[in-house]
């Protein structure tokens, strides 16, 4: 059986994905008597037709040339952003294509529009590729899990992060030094924006949101925090209380309350999660009855990420890759209802009392102290003092942090990153 397809786009991704179809059409045709031939391939930059013609691919800058040619089965979108990129999926969709892509930005600003015309006209989105590059969370949720309740996920969706906290914590390093390194690498942009400040990782999240629990939620109501107030000193105090940091994505569902968010964690040295180094991902699921499962892998990089959108490919040209999901009743929690354990990091002068003013604040918000550190320091300098919470309110510790900072011994803003007990 021979299907065609056509590829929007020659980034890393797109060109990796040419050359592993080319490189494993024997393979994919052994495995699943199904021929793939690439019809043709688009991009607006005229330079990379010399690529295309070394591949041996027809090119053109049209888009629509491709989307509109009868016999093209599956559209290929990996140029990213939103637009042209919307407009192209949905042409192709209404013109009766399969689409797979890789766009996390837009799945997660226009998921629901999409998602809604493939239904109407009868085709498939695959998007495995949008979250965590070879991983097969996708997969494996929609179809591995199909009779699985999701109850929670916790998962670190960014390689960038991952691999910046983790030089910080291998190399005793700072920030800025570790995404100087990361960029020289290749594992951050020249500008690192939506990887550090986790819009990245919120992005796969709101993708996650729905492929688990029927959810499109709009970006600005799940809380995002990212990683650009993480120090040296708070990594090593959070190792020597046995946790490593973490950029977490988190999504935990109870009743009809969904708790999404992103930011940074503590997460104990004993949990798989804790031992995700470098640009590596993983997802920790909680599901009934499946029980807990981890997936993990290369969550970037343009040939990992090709073997996802070819296995999309694959399952949709085979009939088999339609996931169309109702949209279910919950209220999104917001982050001042959520209930956890806090580290908290003061800088204090060195005087007597100081201890004690911080605690009867957090006394009179309701939160109590499980542990405090503190350090000796040369006369004249600012002591850090870490404390433990058990569990507290979002709203109360905003509340008791305010006072507490407005303390004339407390320098502000007080170093706040919240424990997952995973």
């Amino acid at each position: 059986m021979v299907k065609k397809i056509a590829i929007i786009g020659m980034g890393t991704v797109g060109e990796a994905t040419i050359r592993s179809l080319k490189k494993n059409a024997a393979l994919i045709s052994r495995r699943k008597d199904l021929d793939v031939e690439i019809k043709g391939v688009c991009d607006v930059r005229k330079e990379k037709e010399t690529v295309a013609k070394s591949l041996g691919v027809a090119f053109t800058t049209d888009a629509y040339q491709l989307i509109n040619d009868p016999e093209v089965d599956v559209i290929v979108e990996l140029i990213g952003g939103i637009e042209p990129a919307k407009s192209l999926i949905l042409a192709a969709l209404k013109n009766k294509k399969h689409v797979v892509t890789a766009n996390k930005a837009l799945l997660a600003q226009h998921g629901a529009e999409i998602f809604n015309v493939a239904l109407e006209n009868n085709v498939a989105v695959g998007f495995e590729a949008s979250v965590c590059g070879a991983i097969p969370l996708i997969e494996g949720v929609s179809r591995g899990l199909v009779s699985s309740e999701i109850k929670k996920i916790e998962g670190i969706l960014n390689g960038t992060t991952n691999y910046i906290l983790h030089r910080m914590t291998e190399e005793r390093m700072d920030f800025a030094l570790a995404l100087k390194e990361a960029q020289k690498k290749g594992f951050a942009e020249k500008n690192p924006h939506f990887d550090v400040e986790g819009i990245d990782t919120l992005h796969k999240l709101c993708i996650l949101a729905y492929l688990c629990f029927g959810v499109w939620p709009k970006l600005d109501k799940v809380y995002t925090e990212g990683i650009t107030k993480i120090t040296l000193m708070d990594i090593l105090y959070a190792e020597e209380l046995g946790y490593r940091i973490k950029l977490l994505a988190i999504a935990k569902k109870e009743d009809h309350d969904l708790d999404l968010r992103v930011h940074p964690a503590l997460v104990c040295f004993d949990h798989p999660l804790a031992e995700v180094d470098d640009a590596y991902n993983a997802a920790f699921l909680d599901t009934v009855p499946a029980g807990q499962l981890l997936f993990y892998g290369l969550g970037a990089g343009g040939a990992p990420t090709s073997a996802s959108v070819i296995s999309d490919v694959v399952n949709i040209l085979l009939g088999g890759n339609e996931f169309f999901r109702g949209e279910e009743k919950v209220k999104l929690k917001n982050i001042k209802e959520v209930t956890t354990r806090y580290y908290l990091r003061f800088m204090a002068k060195d005087r007597p009392g100081v201890l004690a003013a911080i605690a009867k604040v957090l006394a009179s918000c309701k939160i109590s102290i499980a542990s405090v550190q503190q350090r000796e320091v040369s006369k004249g300098k600012l002591a850090p003092v870490v404390i433990l919470t058990h569990r507290a309110k979002e709203a109360d510790l905003q509340k008791a942090l305010a006072r507490i900072d407005k303390l004339d011994i407390v320098k502000h803003p007080t170093q706040v990153i919240r424990i997952e007990d995973l």
